[in-house]
């Protein structure tokens, strides 16, 4: 993680004042946030999942390659190649902590970016040409792979882009996007023999999914728990959501929320958290990992009234929102003064897919829902509608873009 240790994230354009904002002035791969990732969370992306070693055997190979965390806020680059680098002008500590889009432009194509939008919200491997721009403004045709690391319960770790700067007439040559699934990569020996009639481009993409493979294998094999993570998902995009997983769209979706916030699958058992914000990990002084897989009901205590509880349990038998003002509990076992919205969220087919929680902490109010508490309310429910619209986009595997 040494690399992440000797340089602070940069999250501004060295050429804007905009924080996390294309040359273009727009969007790309998602909206921007309104704070950046901090550097403890950069360095947890890779030491949480890979062994101490990961930064050394990264740094052998040398494809032009970033890899991001879509669990982060705006989705932010975690790791830089060199090549990456040199290629594109920029140190890395301007890299570290940003979305990709700072490699767009004013000519960037907006549909190759909604193809790339869409691989990431059905998290699958795609690749695309696009037209992307150094540092220094120059504009240079980019053959872009992006493929999803998977842990072992199907969630998505990590994405993998690989860069390959192209001549801009092999650019103007077939370029439409391609999906890639369980694409059949050559060895070695084949990289190198080309009996086969093939047109360079055809090898450009050969060598672009070869390099895709390395580097997802090396990540793989470099995984702090044996066999935890996977290059390919071992269950269906579907199966993913049954099994409470959140997917990486949902939950970029969910870490530009920023409330105190908890996400659980009512399709489960005893209706578990499925994703906990940070803003309500330091409400209630639980960490993340102490509280997915939990009901709600870890907050309540000894003076926690049973009728306010009574009330969330037939609001969400009734499937309808209820606002309660409860007694809960931190880790540390003091207790605050929740003012708790709670609403159901229903997927596309109208049935709720999700529960999600709005917490306040009301304690020093005088009047809980006057003044400034009352337009922190207003805020809840924009929290619940941002979870609707982000639950209600996902289709399942059905999301892929068809030729009209």
């Amino acid at each position: 993680m040494s690399q992440l240790l000797r340089s602070a994230p940069s999250v501004m354009d060295p050429e804007s004042n905009s924080p996390l904002c294309g040359r273009s002035g727009r969007s790309s791969f998602l909206p921007s946030r309104r704070s950046p990732p901090n550097l403890e969370a950069l360095v947890e992306s890779l030491s949480r999942s890979y062994t101490s070693q990961i930064d050394t055997a990264l740094s052998h190979h040398e494809y032009n390659f970033v890899l991001t965390d879509p669990r982060l806020p705006d989705h932010p680059i975690v790791f830089a190649s060199e090549g990456f680098l040199r290629m594109s002008g920029y140190e890395r500590h301007q890299v570290i902590g940003r979305n990709c889009r700072f490699l767009q432009g004013p000519d960037t194509d907006r549909g190759t970016v909604a193809e790339i939008r869409d691989a990431i919200r059905e998290e699958r491997a795609c690749q695309v040409r696009i037209l992307n721009y150094s540092k220094e403004g120059t504009p240079f045709w980019n053959l872009f792979h992006l493929a999803p690391v998977f842990a072992s319960d199907g969630r998505v770790v990590h994405y993998v882009g690989v860069q390959t700067p192209i001549t801009n007439e092999l650019a103007s040559v077939g370029t439409e996007s391609c999906t890639v699934e369980g694409t059949p990569f050559r060895g070695e020996a084949d990289e190198e023999d080309e009996a086969e009639p093939a047109t360079i481009d055809e090898v450009v993409k050969q060598k672009a999914a070869l390099a895709v493979q390395r580097v997802t294998g090396e990540l793989t094999q470099s995984s702090r728990v044996a066999g935890e993570l996977v290059q390919d998902r071992c269950m269906t995009f579907s199966d993913c959501a049954a099994n409470g997983v959140v997917s990486s769209s949902l939950m970029l979706s969910l870490t530009r929320i920023q409330q105190s916030l908890v996400l659980a699958d009512s399709s489960l058992p005893d209706t578990p958290i499925v994703h906990a914000s940070d803003v309500f990990c330091e409400l209630t002084g639980y960490s993340r990992e102490e509280v997915v897989g939990r009901n709600c009901r870890f907050l309540q205590g000894p003076d926690t009234d049973p009728g306010a509880v009574r009330e969330i349990r037939e609001a969400i038998e009734a499937e309808k929102p209820c606002t309660v003002r409860i007694l809960n509990y931190r880790k540390d076992n003091t207790p605050f003064w929740n003012h708790l919205h709670i609403s159901p969220v229903r997927g596309a087919n109208g049935k709720v897919a999700y529960y999600v929680g709005v917490q306040l902490d009301v304690s020093t109010a005088e009047s809980p829902m006057r003044g400034d508490c009352l337009v922190a309310h207003a805020k809840q429910l924009s929290a619940v509608g941002v979870v609707r619209v982000a639950v209600r986009s996902l289709q399942g595997p059905g999301l892929r873009r068809t030729p009209s």
